[in-house]
């Protein structure tokens, strides 16, 4: 073998050896990213999503599993609302066919006294604007008597006039409670109330209404007294 032969040959070999050590090392590469990478066939995987699986169970339980009987005297709700014996009776075959354990049915109840409590607020809010409108209605109604009555007077002026003697006899008879219920309930436009004070006011101005005087009684004596139809003819 010639000395171009030997070299050539001891290339040929090396190249060979250098294929089988990329070989080798690309088998190593492939088996270490095979260990990273998790396998969901593997244990442990298997492991986790079965404890996965326990947590979701447990809080199921927290949520489901109907008690014998549902009990929420306990149960802290909004001030005002209750839910009594009666309620609980008639709620308790839904809660039961739904198969809801004590704390959803608690959350239930929460949100129903919430409802509640919402709805009384509103028809609480509705009545008082009732009552507003209904007073406001009567002022208005007072008022057309008023302006329409004849006694007091039809024109702005005699009217005016009759309702200043009236204010007389109202500020010396009325006190503060009966004033304040007066206006409470719009009385003081009322014709009728108006025409009492002005008889009050005509009476305020007249002297022998505010002094009274004891009648006065002859003197009699002990056997008048005593005997009286003895002196009868006298």
């Amino acid at each position: 073998m010639t000395e171009q032969e030997t070299t050539e040959q001891e290339t040929m070999n090396q190249e060979v050896k250098n294929e089988e050590v990329i070989e080798s090392a690309s088998e190593e590469a492939l088996e270490k990213t095979s260990e990273e990478t998790p396998n969901s066939e593997t244990p442990e995987a298997n492991e986790l999503s079965s404890d996965d699986k326990a947590q979701d169970t447990s809080e199921n339980n927290e949520y489901y599993g109907a008690p014998e009987n549902y009990d929420f005297k306990n149960l802290e709700l909004p001030e005002g609302i209750t839910i009594d014996d009666k309620l609980t009776e008639k709620f308790t075959p839904a809660l039961k066919e739904l198969n809801l354990s004590q704390k959803s049915a608690d959350k239930l109840a929460h949100l129903l006294a919430e409802y509640q409590q919402a709805q009384t607020e509103n028809a609480e809010e509705q009545l008082a604007e009732f009552k507003r409108q209904e007073k406001a209605a009567l002022k208005m109604s007072y008022e057309k008597m008023l302006n329409s009555d004849k006694e007091i007077g039809v024109d702005e002026a005699q009217r005016n006039a009759y309702i200043d003697v009236a204010d007389v006899g109202y500020k010396a008879f009325a006190n503060d409670d009966f004033k304040g219920l007066l206006q409470e309930l719009h009385l003081d436009y009322h014709p009728a109330v108006i025409k009492h004070f002005y008889r009050l006011g005509k009476l305020c101005g007249n002297d022998k209404i505010l002094s009274s005087s004891t009648p006065q009684v002859p003197e009699m004596s002990r056997a008048e007294i005593l005997y009286p139809t003895n002196y009868d003819n006298k």
